[in-house]
């Protein structure tokens, strides 16, 4: 079964939504769930720089992971400063 770049998306989307909702209600503390998607697009960019000096099969599997996570970090913060705006009280 293969995760598509849709799917990527929606689980961002979807992970944006809850850490939104847990904010609000008082959870936890405000911009954690920006800064928890910051620290996966960093870490997603770290495992790509690795994945260049390892090479091979090892090296593509590791720009997958990279790439995938990247995808899923980018549509989280996106749809999180959506949800900010439309959200706000005011």
């Amino acid at each position: 079964m293969s995760i598509d770049v849709l799917t990527l998306v929606v689980i961002g989307a979807v992970a944006s939504c809850v850490l939104q909702a847990l904010q609000k209600y008082g959870m936890i503390p405000s911009f954690l769930n920006v800064k928890l998607f910051f620290g996966l697009v960093l870490i997603s960019v770290l495992c790509w720089i690795i994945s260049l000096a390892v090479g091979g099969w090892g090296g593509l599997s590791l720009t997958a992971i990279g790439l995938n996570g990247l995808v899923v970090a980018v549509s989280g913060v996106v749809c999180s400063f959506l949800l900010n705006i439309l959200l706000q009280d005011g």
